[in-house]
């Protein structure tokens, strides 16, 4: 059956021309068969009647007269002058036979006596033999009471007729097969051969080629379809043309809005850095001079109540110290740019032991080479996972790790905490939460990929994959 799907309409046509044929013409072999063998029957039996007749009218008197030389040479002549008589017999008006043109004796199988239906006209019978079917015709004498010639005709000589008609006719019914079907392929491949153009063209129009045309000339269903097929080109070569703008619009937007991106995360990281440098030059030297001041102002004071208010004070101003250094070293770590990205990490991961959270860090090589831009954006991503997970997971362990090979830097981050679900995530990015969103942004710029897998109530794994060169 895949054969026969594989094939093209040409040949399906041939084939079906061509089965057809061979079908009619088998049917109408069978046809010719049948009749000429009811014909043929007809006739062996009716001369096998004839036969009977003239042997019973010249026979009356030799039967009665017991003139047995004469009967056997009248039925042996009759049995030579006719190819299909097989024997002759006979008999006297009890059955038995009188007369018969075998040699010898009568051979096994053929009934000596015979039930005569119908003592005035005549009675066929048919036997099976090794020769085939012998129809025997039995023709009373003098209305049976004289006797009864009974002749067999073989069905051999018949048979041999019809075989050799049927062979003669199968031949010539062949012949015109084939005739017919080298007649018929012209045609058809004419009307095929828009077909196979369209077929071509539909090939061509799928790598693309949306300028193939089709030579259309005839009015039917096929040259309507060409025409049709021709509009479809034109107007898939204009789609295709203005797609092309489109498409050309669309990847210099996206270069723009690349390029932007990379900007903004610059300009970021600038100012971070600037108001890094500001809180340790500006506010860190301010508030280190008024804790001077009060030191000094502090040895003045004798006073037990005084002392202990300005020494309040010189707390506070501690703490207020320290959250701002903390927040210079988060805005631009100088671990980063002194001791590399695995340091930094292990120094950022420490301070965030506070929130009773249990981090498990891993590194392949404590001494990793990456390019800067990929170090940064890996410290930021690593900063924005851990805010997430501290702010909305509620895990008590976060399991952290950071390996490279020659080609590419992972690091994967994985958590306890509850996870979440798709239509949570659609309903942070419309509450304006991006934090994924903005991971996503920082790895497409260098090329990278993101991968979450979150299951609620079980936690969630975040594996980040960066390109080195």
């Amino acid at each position: 059956m895949m054969r026969w799907y594989k094939r093209s309409i040409y040949t399906k046509i041939d084939i079906i021309i061509v089965g057809v044929l061979l079908l009619s013409i088998f049917i109408l072999i069978m046809m010719m068969r049948g009749i000429t063998h009811s014909l043929v029957e007809n006739q062996l039996k009716l001369r096998g009647l004839e036969v009977g007749n003239y042997i019973a009218v010249l026979s009356t008197n030799d039967i009665l007269q017991e003139n047995h030389y004469a009967m056997l040479e009248r039925i042996n002549k009759a049995k030579e002058k006719n190819e299909d008589v097989r024997y002759i017999l006979i008999t006297n008006y009890t059955g038995q036979i009188i007369a018969h043109t075998f040699a010898n004796e009568l051979p096994e199988g053929l009934p000596a006596t015979v039930i005569i239906k119908d003592l005035e006209s005549h009675t066929v019978n048919q036997f099976n033999s090794n020769e085939g079917a012998i129809y025997e015709i039995a023709v009373p004498v003098e209305n049976g009471n004289a006797g009864f010639v009974r002749v067999g005709l073989s069905s051999g000589r018949m048979h041999q007729i019809i075989d050799q008609t049927t062979i003669e006719f199968s031949l010539m019914a062949v012949i015109l097969c084939i005739s017919a079907v080298a007649l018929a392929s012209w045609p058809v491949s004419v009307i095929i051969r828009p077909i196979r153009n369209l077929s071509k063209a539909a090939e061509e129009i799928k790598n693309s080629n949306y300028s193939v045309q089709i030579i259309c000339e005839s009015e039917d269903e096929i040259g309507r379809l060409g025409r049709v097929f021709n509009e479809m080109a034109v107007t898939l070569k204009q789609k295709e043309e203005e797609n092309s703008g489109l498409v050309t619009a669309l990847q210099s937007k996206e270069a723009n809005r690349t390029f932007l991106i990379s900007k903004l995360f610059t300009v970021q990281e600038d100012e971070r850095k600037r108001i890094s440098r500001e809180l340790h030059d500006g506010a860190g030297q301010s508030i280190t001079s008024l804790l001077a001041y009060l030191k000094i102002l502090s040895s003045e004071v004798k006073e037990e109540k005084q002392l202990s208010l300005i020494n309040s004070a010189r707390d506070v101003i501690l703490g207020v110290l320290g959250e701002l250094r903390q927040m210079a070293v988060d805005l631009r770590p100088p671990a980063l740019e002194e001791l590399g990205l695995v340091a930094a990490i292990e120094k950022y991961l420490q301070n965030l032991t506070i929130h009773n959270i249990k981090i498990v860090f891993t590194a392949s090589d404590q001494q990793m080479e990456l390019p800067d831009q990929v170090v940064l954006a890996l410290y930021r991503i690593l900063q924005e996972v851990m805010t997430n997970i501290i702010r909305h997971a509620n895990a008590t362990v976060v399991r952290v790790s950071l390996g490279s090979d020659p080609e590419q830097v992972k690091l994967v981050v994985s958590d306890n905490g509850c996870g979440f679900s798709e239509q949570s995530l659609e309903y942070a990015r419309r509450q304006n939460r991006l934090g994924l969103y903005g991971i996503q942004e920082r790895v497409e710029l260098l090329n990278g990929s993101l991968d979450v897998q979150s299951t609620v109530g079980t936690g969630t794994k975040i594996v980040i994959t960066i390109p080195i060169r």
